[in-house]
């Protein structure tokens, strides 16, 4: 048990990609995919459904019903290993913030951990492309334990997995990680992307 554990989302606050967008048409490129036409969209409107829902793969199952809704033929499994590749590589974090988080992983009293939604080998690939893996004592994503943030289930599994006396979050989403968190009687600081998390860091302290 520590003093402290502070629990940081992934996507948004650890790391940033500037146009998610321009990754989605990576992808297509890859692939063969019109990244204008209505491919996209039909992928998108399903993938969201499909990830709310907590379906066991809602990239392919995005791209599935891309195929069936716009009959553009597209190999499924390849596509999404296209799209994991280009998110990774468009991820970035600055280097001012892995001294932020390297400075607080030396503090014997303070643990720490990412508390994010999405999937777990998906997001064990971001930490890991960026660096970030081994400064945390704890990876827990929504997928894993079937809730998505802001459900108080997240934050108690959070609590289960690194007791301590006190929590804070760091997340740039208000509602999801600032709020929900703050209804658990958790200290929470807003950033708007990676730069700032420095700045949170020093104020948790």
């Amino acid at each position: 048990m520590t003093g402290l554990a502070v629990w940081f989302d992934l996507d948004g606050t650890l790391l940033a990609i500037d146009d998610y967008g321009a990754v989605l048409e990576r992808a297509c490129r890859e692939t063969g995919v019109d990244p204008g036409g209505p491919f996209l969209e039909a992928y998108d409107e399903r993938f969201f459904d499909a990830f709310r829902n907590y379906h066991p793969d809602p990239f392919r199952a995005g791209v599935e019903r891309a195929v069936v809704t716009t009959g553009i033929r597209v190999d499924a499994a390849a596509f999404v290993d296209a799209l994991r590749e280009a998110e990774c590589e468009a991820s970035e974090t600055p280097r001012a913030l892995h001294d932020a988080l390297a400075d607080l992983a030396a503090d014997g009293d303070v643990s720490l951990g990412v508390l994010t939604n999405g999937l777990a080998d998906w997001q064990a690939g971001k930490l890991a492309a960026n660096d970030l893996a081994d400064y945390f004592d704890e990876t827990v994503t929504s997928y894993e334990i079937g809730a998505h943030k802001p459900a108080p289930e997240a934050f108690a599994h959070a609590e289960r997995l690194l007791p301590a006396d006190e929590y804070a979050m760091v997340g740039d989403d208000r509602d999801a990680d600032v709020a929900a968190a703050r209804e658990r009687g958790w200290r929470a600081v807003h950033v708007d992307g990676p730069g700032e998390v420095p700045d949170a860091v020093a104020e948790i302290r």
